[in-house]
């Protein structure tokens, strides 16, 4: 790997992480949100569907742009909106503002995160898997790292100031990244092109149903993670600790994930992860203790650390010549379409049916499409 290269992807990792560590202490914070200001179950599912569903409109209309040569652009206009949606959730004290702000948080996301992916793939393709499972790894070290200092700050300071202090890690992170130089991706005449039309593609429509269908949890967790922990005798702190003991398979063996993908297959371990995964997310909803609860996170970390860089590289093989940024956008988009369905949906099935219940569907759910992705992949080349 030369210089330019190493340099390439050390600027994508130090974005990765200060984005994604920028953007997740609300995990912490939506019990408290919902016992200060006395909103519904269903208040829990319409602020974590708000950043999601805005994440998709984004990540299917903006991600192009990065494609066109404006990388750095979507990266530091992410910084930016993520800072408005955390300063946004500490002035206000109502469920529509805090909707709005998620919406915006959402937004950041979907700004920043397809060029990053894309930029890290492209660097040498020979090693797409393994690029992106390094990537995972620190942007699961900054999305865990945030509700954990999130759940530090509750504790020694209020809801509003963990706010006050992830607006001012933005803009710091905004200041940090501008003066970098980051690469570019290679365009064709098809790089003008909206996202959506890819999905004519069937290893598009195959890659991008294994990366949803390991991102289907997500929906659950964003909703339910901090009531669902805390019904089984959790506090705040061992919330932020679940998030960093799922990631620490992510930081250890995303890399290594990655290379076993680059040299088994990406559609053989993402198949794989997908059917470890799904009796996973069942065994969840079985545990009734809140430091099991916790510990088990590292068995799903390891899991998707293994399965995770396989789909998204199923995704940069398949997109044409021109398209990475929007192949990688359209891949978000699913993932988050599918997570804002189960936000809204898990509460419901959460306060009616109980947790064993809510996990089990989405375990079910993981096991069928499972299927539809061996089918819609069952010509592609490992």
């Amino acid at each position: 790997m030369n210089d330019s290269k190493k340099s390439g992807m050390g600027v994508l990792l130090v974005c990765a992480f200060l984005a994604a560590v920028s953007n997740s202490g609300i995990f912490a914070a939506l019990s408290d949100l919902q016992d200060k200001y006395g909103f519904s179950d269903a208040g829990l599912g319409y602020i974590a569907a708000a950043g999601f569903l805005t994440s998709v409109v984004v990540s299917i209309t903006v991600a192009p742009f990065a494609d066109r040569g404006h990388p750095k652009t979507l990266v530091v206009a992410g910084l930016a909106v993520s800072a408005a949606g955390s300063a946004l959730f500490a002035l206000s004290g109502s469920l529509l503002a805090f909707i709005v702000a998620r919406g915006l948080i959402g937004a950041a996301m979907g700004t920043a995160g397809p060029a990053i992916r894309a930029l890290a793939a492209n660097l040498d393709p020979s090693r797409a898997a393994e690029r992106l499972g390094r990537l995972r790894g620190i942007e699961m070290a900054g999305f865990t790292g945030g509700p954990l200092i999130g759940a530090l700050l509750i504790e020694a300071t209020s809801v509003n100031g963990m706010f006050v202090f992830f607006c001012s890690f933005a803009l710091f992170a905004l200041l940090v990244v501008m003066p970098r130089q980051l690469p570019t991706l290679p365009s064709t005449g098809e790089s003008q092109r909206l996202s959506l039309g890819l999905l004519r593609l069937r290893p598009i429509r195959a890659a991008s149903i294994a990366s949803l269908t390991l991102f289907l949890p997500v929906g659950i967790y964003d909703a339910l993670w901090d009531r669902y922990v805390t019904d089984r005798g959790g506090t705040n702190l061992m919330v932020g600790l679940s998030f960093l003991l799922y990631s620490i398979p992510f930081i250890m063996f995303g890399a290594r994930g990655g290379r076993i993908a680059d040299r088994r297959g990406a559609r053989t371990m993402a198949l794989a992860g997908i059917a470890c995964a799904a009796p996973v997310v069942c065994i969840y909803g079985l545990l009734t203790n809140a430091w099991l609860i916790v510990l088990f996170g590292t068995v799903e970390g390891l899991v998707g650390a293994l399965a995770l860089p396989a789909a998204q590289s199923m995704m940069a093989r398949a997109a044409p010549a021109g398209r990475a940024a929007a192949a990688q956008g359209l891949m978000g988009a699913g993932d988050l379409s599918t997570a804002a369905i189960v936000s809204l949906i898990a509460p419901m099935i959460y306060g009616s049916a109980g947790p064993e219940a809510t996990f089990a569907v989405a375990a079910g759910a993981m096991a069928v499409l499972g299927v539809v992705v061996a089918y819609e992949s069952r010509e592609a080349r490992d």
